[in-house]
């Protein structure tokens, strides 16, 4: 919520006759103004002279603290003009360091657009005694070129208003900040890794039904590293109420994770349903294959007949399994349906990802425009 700042600030204005013979008094009592010297050259005022001078009591309205840079050296210089006219021309610079806060908005986060004002104004004057202007109105402020930043671009506006303050009005000029935040270093960092996280987690319909530790242990370990990846980015960013951009892709990616986890939860408990089943359908048909009498008569030999019970021979399950019968209605879950759902989500999950990317990445964009 705030950038940090090394700036300088040049003032320009004149001073009226009776004032600038004042100056020039204290310029020939401190040495400064040397009679050899000519007359309207300028006399260069150092930092401990500065106090017999009127300097304007420039301050940065939405700085958070201001220093200088450096203390061994004097960073303030002030240049007095004696003109011809029996006016005074001054110019006062000072070089400064500051933290500006600003007031951003992450709801776009990562191609967020933060535009921060720098506003300078007099601290005790108000606009009827000092009014601040731009040496130039209408001119650009020029960037310099060699000035990099690692993450952002940035472009400088000007202008110049009126602010009032418990009933004062102050005359101020403003520069505007705009930091336009790269996306390319996310896309590497963030939106590449989640995504193949999600995708490492669709190996897993690859895996068969038995493969249990295998299946859960890669869907557990693919949603702990999004959670990881998603508390480092939120360490980043300030603490806010609204959901930005980058947290809509993680909870998206996080719930295709979980939604594989799920689908192999679902599968094996119709899985596990089925195999009860099919047990119980064989353990009814031993049984009433073990009660049954057969009936055989000698007719030839016109003996008796004879009522004989066959000897019990356990029909085993692979064996009931493996040929149809009548009595065996195999459930509408059975084994087909549940590789079937494994194989339609090798196709839906991809499909349904891609759709999400579809629609988010053209409402992202659409925000640096």
């Amino acid at each position: 919520m705030d950038f940090r700042l090394d700036f300088f600030i040049w003032h320009g204005w004149n001073a009226t006759k009776p004032m600038c013979c004042i100056y020039k008094s204290n310029l020939k009592r401190l040495g400064i103004l040397n009679v050899t010297k000519h007359e309207f050259d300028y006399a260069i005022v150092s930092k401990n002279h500065l106090k017999f001078f009127w300097i304007p009591d420039t301050y940065v309205v939405n700085a958070k603290r201001v220093n200088r840079p450096s203390k061994a050296l004097s960073t303030e210089v002030l240049k007095v003009k004696i003109n011809d006219t029996g006016e005074c021309q001054l110019e006062y610079s000072v070089k400064l360091a500051a933290v500006i806060g600003c007031q951003m908005e992450f709801k776009h986060y990562p191609v967020d657009i933060q535009v921060c004002p720098f506003i300078l104004r007099s601290y005790s004057y108000p606009y009827n005694d000092v009014e601040y202007k731009w040496v130039v109105e209408n001119e650009t402020l020029d960037v310099n070129r060699d000035l990099k930043l690692l993450q952002h671009n940035f472009y400088l506006s000007k202008s110049s208003s009126k602010l009032a303050t418990l009933e004062v009005t102050y005359s101020t000029i403003v520069v505007n900040f705009t930091f336009e935040r790269r996306i390319s270093y996310h896309v590497m960092q963030v939106f590449a890794p989640s995504a193949l996280i999600v995708m490492l987690s669709w190996f897993s319909f690859w895996m068969g039904l038995d493969a249990i530790p295998g299946r859960v242990t890669l869907c557990i370990t693919s949603l702990l590293s999004l959670f990881t990846q998603f508390s480092g980015i939120r360490h980043d960013l300030p603490a806010a109420s609204y959901i930005n951009g980058i947290d809509i892709w993680m909870a998206t990616c996080m719930l295709f994770v979980f939604a594989t986890l799920m689908e192999f939860v679902i599968i094996k408990y119709l899985d596990k349903q089925r195999q009860i089943y099919f047990r119980k359908q064989v353990k009814g048909t031993i049984l009433r294959g073990n009660s049954q009498m057969t009936l055989s008569t000698d007719v030839e030999n016109g003996s008796e007949m004879n009522l004989s019970t066959p000897p019990l021979t356990p029909k085993l399950a692979w064996n009931i399994g493996a040929v149809s019968h009548h009595w065996f209605k195999p459930p509408s879950w059975s084994l087909d349906w549940v590789i079937k759902i494994d194989h339609v989500s090798r196709v839906l999950f991809p499909i349904a990802f891609f759709v999400f990317n579809t629609f988010y990445w053209p409402i992202l964009l659409t925000r640096m425009l």
